[in-house]
């Protein structure tokens, strides 16, 4: 598809006529003061590049532009509106008259002296090449176009036009990518873009990536040309409905009809806020075609009713006669089939009167005389118009003829190409053996850097070796420390556990024993006392609360060797239980508020024992002895740390915490075996016992003490006696 943008190097030949040092009119006077004014205005309006506009067909500007003609004149205001003229009928045969016009003015002003004058001929000249270029690509004439365009590259590059420059190649480009010449297409695409860069155009850049693009999508390399649309700027609303037109022609050949609407949705949107209505006319051509393909006849028609009122108020007149006919296939689709004529018919008179044969621009070839006679022959065939069918077929083998000489000249011109290509690739070849006798003499000295190279990659592979063998040693090492360190560990569980086996029988020995020594020395007692009623009921209850501890101890012991007890939850629930246990058969006030989130943590039984005990023994104390009326229990834990709290409003331990008792000490010594903080602050008021416990062990594995005890140190941390 070609994009179509506007023309800033003609423009730039009127800025430069506006000058009052070239304007060939008389020096005083009130007309040559509005002539000057006037190509001042014509200078100022031809260079606004955003605004393409001026690029297209404007019927309104050629009024106020002919009006303004002066046969007579020859300076270079009359260049100026010319060019002006050109400017508003470039795509179109009306452009005819000014190109003769412009073409024998610029020769004249050629042979002036005055050098600032002689240069703004050659820059029309260059102009007039461009344009004479631009028609003969559309009347399929490539020798000529391609002649127009390299004598318009002759003129500009004499003066330095740089914009016009890229202007040409651009077309130049165009010219290439028709004839199927992509690599050619490619070169000047690439040129027009270096001339953008180094003046920093960004509209121009844009143009040249757009047309990079589609050469790369025509090769099948979509991924290339996506990359160059993702390098495009949005200069102006032109070039970002460009990209997303290109976008769209990409996504049609790789079948997503979804994103081709969107794209072109899109594209049609930015167009709009447009200041030049043609703009609407790239998207909304392929847009109807895209519908009629997926048989929404309703929006096709629509968007082609669209784009024939566009083209027909701009005064495009290959752009109207495209459109009309895309009009009559939605007619013709939608069951109108005399609408579908009438429309067809006026096209093809338009298409006879601009000679368009065979070939339009980047809308398409549907405004061409090939297509429409097609058309028009299969529908009266089909109503069985015998005589008018056959009138279509003549026409149209007359215009396939045509169409054949034009792929003629197309062929010459490939094989004149392929010639010049040959030509230079004999010259290439010449320099390739010049440089074969230099390259030798280098290939000597670069086969002694190669011995040097691989004598010192033989060196770094044997030292690579050698750290690798020194790695495997210290990773058999590592294994080693390892399986030793490992080793410890299960021995030191190991022999923890036996610690702790030890430490349960102690206490089923000397709890149990004593509460069962305890029961056999009151049974003796109520045996002594019988008879005696009163110390008969004291002993009896006496031997209820000695059972009630010993149970209470006997279920202590079996939960502590049972593994399915060995986390935290469930130690949660033992201290909870406990708790209310003590409590809930005294008048004690108290609060029980113990809870565990997160994962269920694993523990070792000695922790979770250790734990338990000074839980017991903090609770014991403030029942038993400190006269409290309210205690409060506070256990929280999650999977890496334990508060627990016990409070009480008792009268104190009398003495500094930590001087007097075995309980107190055992305490301490307890929380420093398992690596946890405990706190005891005790006053006339209350005692306080927090246990605070950050867990520093493996996620996966149990806790692990952190200051292990050993067996022989088991004996001093017994549980005291209740």
């Amino acid at each position: 598809m070609e994009h179509k943008v506007s023309v800033p190097t003609f423009g730039s030949i009127i800025t430069s006529v506006s000058e009052s040092s070239v304007i060939t009119c008389a020096p005083t006077g009130m007309t040559c003061f509005l002539r000057s004014l006037l190509a001042t205005f014509l200078a100022i309006s031809s260079c606004w590049e955003t605004d393409p506009a001026f690029a297209q067909e404007n019927p309104l500007r050629l009024d106020s532009v002919v009006r303004q003609l002066d046969r007579t004149a020859e300076d270079t205001i009359q260049l100026a509106l010319l060019i002006s003229a050109c400017e508003s009928w470039y795509t179109s045969n009306n452009a005819f008259p000014y190109l003769q016009r412009l073409d024998s003015l610029s020769n004249k002003l050629l042979k002036k002296s005055d050098a600032a004058i002689r240069k703004r001929a050659i820059h029309a000249r260059g102009a007039f090449h461009f344009f004479t270029g631009y028609h003969a690509k559309f009347a399929r004439n490539i020798p000529l176009a391609l002649h127009s365009f390299n004598a318009a590259i002759d003129e500009f590059g004499s003066i330095g036009s740089q914009g016009a420059l890229a202007e040409t190649y651009d077309a130049l480009g165009i010219l290439f990518r028709a004839v199927g010449d992509h690599e050619q297409a490619i070169t000047n695409f690439l040129e027009e873009r270096r001339i953008a860069i180094a003046l920093q155009r960004p509209h121009l850049n844009t143009q040249a990536l757009v047309h990079l693009a589609a050469c790369a999508a025509d090769q099948g390399d979509f991924r290339t040309a996506l990359l160059y649309l993702d390098s495009c700027g949005a200069s102006s609303v032109t070039d970002s409905s460009a990209v997303l037109n290109e976008r769209a022609r990409i996504a049609t050949l790789n079948g997503n009809d979804e994103d081709v609407i969107h794209l072109l949705h899109e594209s049609l949107a930015i167009a709009k806020r447009s200041t030049n209505p043609w703009d609407q006319l790239p998207v909304l051509a392929p847009l109807a075609r895209k519908y009629y393909a997926m048989d929404n006849v309703i929006e096709g028609l629509a968007s082609a009713v669209e784009c024939e009122h566009i083209a027909r108020d701009v005064g495009d007149q290959t752009a109207y006669c495209t459109c009309m006919v895309l009009v009559g296939e939605g007619e013709r689709r939608a069951g109108k089939t005399s609408k579908a004529e009438l429309k067809w018919l006026d096209a093809l008179k338009l298409a006879r009167t601009i000679g368009n044969a065979g070939s339009a621009r980047e809308l398409g070839d549907e405004g061409s005389v090939l297509h429409i006679t097609t058309l028009l022959g299969k529908l009266y065939r089909d109503q069985g118009r015998v005589a008018e069918a056959l009138s279509m077929s003549d026409e149209w083998v007359v215009a396939q003829e045509q169409i054949q000489r034009m792929s003629g000249r197309d062929e010459m011109l490939l094989m004149s190409f392929r010639k010049e290509q040959f030509i230079d690739s004999l010259e290439m070849a010449n320099a390739k053996e010049r440089d074969a006798l230099v390259h030798s003499e280098k290939l000597q000295r670069e086969r002694s850097r190669t011995i040097l190279l691989l004598a010192f990659a033989i060196l770094i592979v044997i030292i690579a070796i050698v750290l690798w063998s020194r790695s495997r040693l210290l990773a058999r090492t590592n294994a080693a420390i390892l399986a030793a360190q490992q080793q410890l560990v299960d021995s030191e569980k190991a022999r923890e556990a036996d610690s702790l086996r030890t430490r349960i029988a102690g206490d089923i020995h000397d709890q149990l024993g004593s509460d069962l020594t305890k029961l056999v020395m009151l049974s003796d007692e109520v045996t002594a006392n019988n008879g005696n009623i009163g110390s008969t009921m004291e002993t009896t209850n006496a031997i209820k609360r000695v059972a009630r501890e010993a149970t209470r101890s006997l279920g202590d012991i079996v939960w502590a060797v049972d593994p399915a007890q060995d986390d935290l939850s469930s130690l949660v629930d033992r201290i909870r239980s406990h708790s209310m246990d003590m409590l809930d058969g005294t008048s004690i006030e108290h609060t029980i508020d113990c809870m565990h989130s997160g994962d269920h943590q694993r523990i070792t039984p000695s922790t979770k024992r250790d734990i338990q005990l000074i839980h017991r023994e903090a609770l014991n104390n403030s029942i038993k002895h400190a006269k409290a009326t309210r205690i409060d229990v506070l256990l929280h834990s999650r999977s890496d740390h334990i508060t627990m709290r016990i409070t009480d409003n008792g009268v104190g331990l009398g003495e500094p915490v930590g001087t007097k008792g075995n309980g107190l000490r055992n305490l301490h010594r307890r929380a420093e075996r398992i690596g946890a903080t405990l706190q005891i602050e005790s006053n006339a008021t209350g005692t306080k016992v927090l246990l605070e416990w950050e867990f520093f062990g493996s996620p996966t594995d149990p806790w692990i003490p952190a200051n292990p005890i050993t067996a022989e140190s088991t004996s001093a941390l017994e549980p005291t006696p209740e």
